[in-house]
Parts: C-alpha cells; structure tokens; sequence
C-alpha cells in the first residue's frame, strides 16, 4: 500500500518575504511573542508596533513564514488578534536576523 500522494512534505522551501499588519489588543506581549517565534524559525525581518497595528516584515522559506504568520495569528493567551492583513513584498527584508524596530 503506497500512503504518498502528490508532493507531500515536498515545496515550502522558496523564499517569500510578506509583510503583516496585526490589529486587536496586542502590546508588548504580542511583540516579544512574535519576536521569540520569528527568531525560532530563523526568519530574517522586523516588527514594529505602528497607530494601525502591529506591522511585521519576514522573509525566510514560504513553509516558515506561513508557519509564523498561523502561529502569530493565535498570539499569546493575553493578546486579542481581530484580523491581519498580509501582503507580498520584495525579498531583501533584513540581511540575517530578525528586530524590533
């Protein structure tokens, strides 16, 4: 019996760089949340807290930022995320490693 169907566990690897604008009642926890998560997938990029939200810049392997933007999405138990918007950018975020700006 052949369980493999497709590409599975294939493709993710190409680099993508987004950009993501958090909205809800976030503050320092959600930054240093997304800070911790973007740094343990080894994204390159920044977050900032801006007057419409909190904005991200993350570029890596598309499998990881994916990843980053489903688990920022859930947030730390204190956070409240409404919604985000994510938006194609050029690759070219951050040379290596990821910062608060």
């Amino acid at each position: 019996m052949n369980f493999e169907s497709g590409n599975f566990g294939q493709g993710g690897q190409d680099l993508c760089a987004i950009e993501i604008i958090y909205h809800g009642k976030l503050g320092e926890s959600f930054v240093e949340f997304a800070l911790n998560r973007a740094r343990r997938l080894s994204l390159n990029g920044w977050i900032s807290i801006q007057p419409e939200g909190v904005k991200v810049a993350a570029q890596g392997p598309e499998a990881l930022v994916d990843a980053f933007e489903i688990v920022c999405s859930l947030g730390p138990l204190d956070a409240d995320i409404v919604d985000w918007h994510r938006s194609d950018i050029a690759a070219g975020v951050n040379h290596t490693g990821f910062e608060r700006r």
